[in-house]
């Protein structure tokens, strides 16, 4: 049987290897978009194994799937392993170029839109030289094929002893540079992985650490330095430019994690419920993601998720941090959980001088957002006369926490938060009530820091903007879904947004009840109104200046840790991490007709390709 088998499959692994070779030829394109000629010993020997060796690694997975086909009679066995080898060839080259116009690689929806002529209408020439290239690989296999068959190919012949051993080296030495990249946080190694299609190389971080090879604090220390490779980022697109107000107010920005639009009352957040009433209110407003890093990554930025990984690669603050450094703010963080995972000490707040990461209290959410509000107190009572940003980012909400003698309670109530023992037909109400107690408590909070304001007669020369990193769902869909990151809709992604204080006029503002405002128009409205930048908004963000004239959308794209969907309030347009996408209702239901929505998926390459190089 181990006979039979070894004649029947022997040619063909012949002919998997020359595939292999042939699909790394094709893969050395993604490098021609890179920002940098590779540079050093370590950057060189892990772009060259990890090429060589991901490339064979698909092939021998598409070997492994086409194995059945080598069964077939001899003259149809020929022409379809051929017809399949020139596909997946042809597969890869569109998405060399496809890197190369979006930074980003092929999914089955782009790849329908540039079919159908709907991203880029090619003439009858382009469609002719596609046809003539595919010919040409097509009868390049099948040409393989029969000298393989028949044992005449030498270059195959001379690599078979060989080839297994090669591939097995080179992707144990690329997984190992990768290892120690990933620890030493060397960012030309880690800058290459984006480059290539489907390749996730290994990372040991936590493995080393539990086992004292490395430590925390000294990998913290290296992932703070500048990366040597700035590239694949077009952001800002032009300079910020303009001229620094006569009198700069003050900014305060107040992030709730995971909160939702239905607490901002009278009973559950009076606070909160006031400045809403006093100030602007915007009532549809989306959050940029449905976990905290999107969420807050598209509040600051004005970007959409996906380009979380190119800022992070290369620790690219964000323009609005930039211009406040530049007018020479007084700038306080003060965040309740640690900003160094997600990264936002590499991003957000990358040069911003001893960054507080964390406050030095080791209890519960409630206690850190205590100690924040004090430690805000203390740094603004001390602050010099320069203008001031204020970030605070409470967290009590997310894990449904408050102090145990705090009150009012609001009954009846369920025990500590766990969503895991929750079911479809858990009651929501005793969960949610211990939900608006700890939004409640927040409140009590902010009403301290609206008082240190006052105090300080601050107030008046303040702008403060409150909102939620992201919402949490209680099941309000009758999906067995409790918190967020699981869907993108309204219970998970729509928050309150609310600006009161200096130069807010409400009655002047042109955006209608009921209408779409997102994360991305912070950043705009806060350049635009109150740091004097003149820069096309274009040009560093994808939002709106919410004190300009009405811009109706019908949707806005909002991210979570892999996937990013394009959103309305009735239906859900989702493109997954693995290439497929899914239309879905407002209510997370699969539509009857599951068809690609080309007029969201040119806004999604819009919006994802204008900040790439």
């Amino acid at each position: 049987m181990l006979s039979f088998l070894k004649t029947r499959l022997s040619p063909y692994y012949e002919f998997l290897i020359f595939n292999s070779l042939l699909a790394t030829l094709v893969a050395i394109r993604y490098f021609s978009y890179f920002p940098d000629v590779p540079f050093d010993t370590a950057q060189v020997a892990f772009t060259v194994t990890s090429v060589f060796s991901h490339m064979s690694l698909l092939a021998l997975v598409f070997g492994l799937v086409c194995m059945v086909l080598c069964f077939l009679p001899f003259k149809a066995k020929r022409v379809v392993l051929a017809l399949f080898a020139t596909i997946a060839i042809s597969f890869l080259i569109v998405d060399t170029m496809v890197f190369g116009f979006y930074r980003f690689h092929l999914n089955y929806p782009v790849l329908s839109l540039v079919a159908s002529g709907q991203i880029v209408e090619f003439p009858m020439t382009a469609w002719l030289v596609l046809a003539a290239g595919m010919a040409s690989i097509f009868a390049l296999q099948w040409w393989v094929l029969g000298r393989v068959e028949y044992k005449q190919f030498a270059l195959t012949r001379k690599l078979r002893k060989v080839f297994m051993g090669l591939f097995l080296a080179t992707t144990l030495a690329s997984h190992s540079i990768h290892i120690w990249a990933a620890a030493t946080a060397y960012q030309p190694v880690l800058f290459v992985n984006q480059y290539l299609p489907l390749f996730y190389p290994t990372i040991a971080n936590s493995f080393l650490m539990k086992h004292g090879y490395l430590d925390r604090e000294e990998l913290a220390k290296k992932q703070a330095k500048k990366p040597t490779i700035q590239g694949g980022l077009n952001y800002p697109r032009s300079p910020i430019v303009g001229t620094a107000p006569v009198q700069p107010k003050n900014i305060m920005v107040i992030l709730i994690d995971s909160w939702r639009s239905d607490t901002v009352t009278q009973e559950y957040m009076p606070t909160v419920y006031q400045a809403s009433q006093e100030g602007l209110s915007f009532d549809r407003h989306y959050a940029s993601g449905n976990a905290t890093r999107m969420g807050t990554f598209g509040l600051f930025y004005g970007l959409p998720g996906p380009y979380w990984h190119p800022m992070l690669a290369n620790q690219r603050s964000t323009v609005l941090m930039d211009r406040l450094q530049e007018l020479d703010y007084n700038i306080g963080i003060f965040t309740s959980a640690h900003i160094e995972s997600p990264e936002f000490n590499r991003t957000i707040f990358a040069n911003i001088p001893n960054l507080r990461i964390r406050g030095k209290s080791m209890g519960n959410a409630a206690e850190r957002d205590i100690e924040l509000v004090d430690d805000w107190t203390k740094w603004y009572e001390d602050r010099s006369d320069k203008p001031t940003f204020s970030f605070l980012f409470f967290d009590a909400p997310h894990g449904f926490i408050f102090p145990d003698d705090y009150e009012p309670k609001f009954e009846p109530m369920s025990g500590p938060n766990n969503p895991f023992v929750r079911s479809n037909d858990s009651d929501p109400e005793p969960i949610f009530n211990r939900y608006r107690t700890s939004t409640h408590f927040v409140d009590s909070l902010i009403k301290q820091v609206f008082a240190k304001l006052e105090e300080q007669g601050t107030l008046d020369d303040t702008v403060v903007v409150i909102t939620g990193d992201h919402g949490e769902e209680l099941n309000d869909n009758g999906q067995n879904f409790w918190g967020h990151n699981g869907n993108f809709t309204e219970a998970q992604v729509k928050v309150p947004f609310i600006m009161i204080g200096a130069g807010v006029d409400k009655q002047a503002n042109q955006w209608p009840q009921g209408e779409m405002t997102t994360h991305f128009d912070m950043v705009p409205t806060l350049m635009s109104n109150y740091l004097g930048v003149t820069t096309d908004v274009k040009d560093y963000s994808i939002g709106e200046n919410l004190y300009g004239e009405y811009v109706e959308r019908p949707y806005t794209i909002i991210s979570d840790y892999g996937d990013y969907a394009i959103v309305s309030k009735d239906k859900i347009f989702s493109l997954k991490g693995n290439g497929l996408y899914e239309v879905k209702d407002g209510r997370n239901r699969l539509l009857p007709k599951q068809e690609i929505d080309a007029e969201r998926m040119k806004y999604a390459l819009d919006v994802l390709s204008r900040f790439s190089e």
